[in-house]
């Protein structure tokens, strides 16, 4: 029995130095909470942003804008603006002389040289046309509007030759076979023509010039000189000599016409 209390006092019962509570062990911390630490110690530098260069001080003296040339827009081709103011000017005379002239021929007979261009019929004096001749061969111009359509040899004289659907921007789908040759002094010129020109008589006492019904529409009048009642249709009486040689003085050198002489 000895044997069993000395068992039961050395290994059933401990002792109280063996009873005694071990004291836990701290925890080690986690390495993010380190790497926080680290980071808090070491903070990476953010780059300096660079200063903005100072801007030079020193006034500088404004350009000067050099003067444009305004464009004005007469028909189908654009000119200069000084040309065009000269040209209205003119414009304004022609139509008072025009008025004139129609006052003048009241009463008198009168002959025309008529011709179609689309769907309208223009007529010139016949006093103002020289002949009527076959399309020859055409020689281009540089630099021109599309209503120039180039330079004519007609037994050795060079004519400007014009296309009157370009210039009133009307709708010709025939192709032209003949030309027109004006007479004057002033301008050697023709107008190609799809159909033949024919001649007509009529009273001055049917031609007006009074034009507020086709002044609205876009129709160039400048140079038109009247209407011309015929029968059931109208025709306009145009002055072709004096629009095509305000055309050549503006677009066509005269280096390029061979005055023939």
């Amino acid at each position: 029995m000895a044997l069993g209390k000395n068992l039961k006092k050395k290994k059933l019962i401990p002792s109280e130095e063996e009873v005694k509570p071990t004291k836990p062990k701290r925890k080690s911390k986690p390495v993010q909470k380190q790497t926080k630490l680290i980071a808090k110690k070491n903070p990476i530098e953010k780059p300096k942003a660079r200063k903005k260069p100072k801007k030079n001080t020193v006034k500088t003296k404004p350009k000067v804008k050099e003067p444009e040339i305004e464009v004005a827009k007469t028909s189908s081709f654009a000119i200069p603006s000084y040309i065009a103011s000269e040209l209205n000017e003119k414009k304004k005379v022609l139509r008072e002389k025009y008025k004139q002239e129609i006052q003048s021929i009241k009463g008198h007979e009168l002959q025309f040289v008529s011709f179609e261009i689309g769907k309208e019929t223009y007529a010139v004096g016949i006093e103002d046309v020289k002949e009527v001749v076959p399309l020859p061969q055409l020689s281009e111009t540089p630099n021109t509007p599309k209503h120039i359509k180039g330079l004519a040899n007609v037994r050795g004289s060079t004519y400007v030759v014009f296309d009157l659907a370009k210039r009133f921007n009307l709708m010709e789908e025939r192709e032209p076979v003949y030309l027109l040759i004006l007479n004057s002094t002033d301008i050697k010129a023709g107008l190609i023509l799809p159909v033949l020109p024919s001649t007509f008589k009529s009273n001055g006492n049917l031609i007006s010039s009074e034009l507020q019904l086709i002044e609205d529409a876009s129709l160039d009048v400048s140079y038109i000189k009247g209407i011309i009642q015929q029968q059931e249709k109208l025709i306009f009486f145009l002055d072709a000599i004096e629009m095509l040689k305000n055309d050549k003085a503006v677009v066509v050198p005269d280096q390029l016409i061979n005055e023939g002489k």
